[in-house]
C-alpha cells in the first residue's frame, strides 16, 4: 500500500479535526444554552481555541518533520564529503601501483637489463599488483557487507593452528625492530570452536597489520582467552596510538588517520570498518582503547562455541 504524502496528511488532518470540532461543538453548546448572545460569545471563543490549538500541533507536526528534512540532508552532505574523500584517496591508492607496474613493465622491455635488475623490478611489478588486487578485494568486502549479500559460514575450526597460521604468514611483514607475541587461551586439546574461520581471519590479520603499520619499534602481541561463553581476542601494540579526533570515526568507511612522520599513506580507510562489519555477523563486538605516544589496545569478542568431538 503506497504511502500517503505527508503535506496530504496535513491538510486532511485539518480538516477531519475543524469538521469534528464544528459539527460536536456545536450541538454541545445548544444543549448548554439556546441565548443567541451567548452562543455567539461561545462561537467566539471556540474559534479562537481552535485556531490557537491547531496552530500549535501544525507547529509540532512541521517542526518533526522538518527535522527528518534537516538529518537527512545532513546524512546526504556527510555521504557526499565521504564520496568525495573516497575518490581522492582512491585515485591516489590505485595510481601509485599502477605507476609502478607501468613503468617498470616499460622498463623490462629495453633489453638492456642484467638478471639482478630484472629481478627486482619483478618484485616490486609483484608487489604493486599484490597491493592493488588488496585493495580492489577491500572493495569489494565492503560492498558486501553495506549490501546485506555476506553470510556466515560456521564449522569446526582448530584455534591454536589458526592462530599459528597468522603468526607464520605474519611474522615476514613485520618491521625489523618489531617483536610478535602470541598467547593462546586453550591448550591445543580444547580449542576446537564453531566460527567463521574465514571472518576471524581476515579481522585478526587486519588488526595486525594495523598495529604494524603504526608502530616503528617494541612488540605487537596477540591474545585471546575465554571467558565463560564469550572468546575475547586483543592485539596489542607500542605504537603511536590514536588521536582523540580519530577516535570519532575509527571503525568508519572511507576514513584514515594520516601520520606524515610515518610516512604512512597505503589503504583507502576500510580495514577496521570490515572488522566491525565481519565481528557483527558474528554476533560479537569490537572496541578499542589507546594513549597517544604509547600504543593502542584493538579487543573484541565472539561467542564461545566448543566443537564437539
Amino acid at each position: 500500500m503506497q504511502k500517503i504524502k505527508f503535506e496530504y496528511r496535513i491538510t486532511l488532518l485539518y480538516l477531519l479535526i475543524g469538521g469534528a470540532w464544528i459539527l460536536f461543538s456545536d450541538k454541545f453548546l445548544l444543549t448548554i444554552t439556546s441565548d443567541n448572545e451567548l452562543l455567539t460569545n461561545f462561537q467566539t471563543y471556540k474559534g479562537w481555541f481552535y485556531v490557537a490549538t491547531t496552530s500549535l500541533l501544525l507547529f509540532l507536526l512541521l517542526k518533526r518533520h522538518l527535522k527528518r528534512l534537516r538529518k537527512a540532508e545532513a546524512e546526504a552532505k556527510k555521504s557526499n564529503e565521504l564520496k568525495t574523500a573516497f575518490l581522492q584517496n582512491i585515485s591516489h591508492e590505485i595510481r601509485t601501483p599502477m605507476n609502478s607496474i607501468v613503468g617498470f613493465s616499460d622498463i623490462l622491455n629495453t633489453n638492456t637489463l642484467d638478471e639482478k635488475q630484472t629481478r627486482h623490478f619483478l618484485a616490486i611489478i609483484r608487489n604493486s599488483s599484490n597491493q592493488l588486487l588488496y585493495i580492489v578485494n577491500q572493495l569489494l568486502d565492503i560492498s558486501m557487507l553495506e549490501t546485506g549479500n555476506v553470510s556466515v559460514y560456521n564449522n569446526s575450526v582448530r584455534l591454536n593452528q589458526l592462530i599459528d597460521e597468522i603468526s607464520s604468514a605474519f611474522n615476514p611483514l613485520l618491521k625489523k625492530d618489531i617483536e610478535l607475541i602470541i598467547n593462546k587461551g586453550l591448550t591445543d586439546k580444547n580449542d576446537s570452536i564453531i566460527c567463521d574461520e574465514g571472518k576471524l581471519r581476515q579481522v585478526l590479520m587486519n588488526l595486525l597489520n594495523n598495529a604494524n603499520k603504526f608502530t616503528t619499534s617494541g612488540t605487537i602481541r596477540l591474545s585471546y582467552k575465554q571467558e565463560k561463553n564469550l572468546l575475547k581476542f586483543f592485539i596489542e601494540d607500542t605504537g603511536i596510538g590514536i588521536s582523540e579526533k580519530a577516535r570519532e570515526f575509527i571503525f568508519t568507511r572511507f576514513n584514515k588517520e594520516n601520520h606524515d612522520s610515518l610516512h604512512v599513506s597505503d589503504g583507502v580507510g576500510l580495514g577496521l570498518a570490515i572488522c566491525k562489519g565481519n565481528i557483527d555477523l558474528m554476533q560479537g563486538d569490537i572496541g578499542f582503547s589507546s594513549t597517544p605516544g604509547e600504543g593502542s589496545v584493538f579487543y573484541f569478542h565472539i561467542p564461545y562455541t566448543p566443537a564437539s568431538k
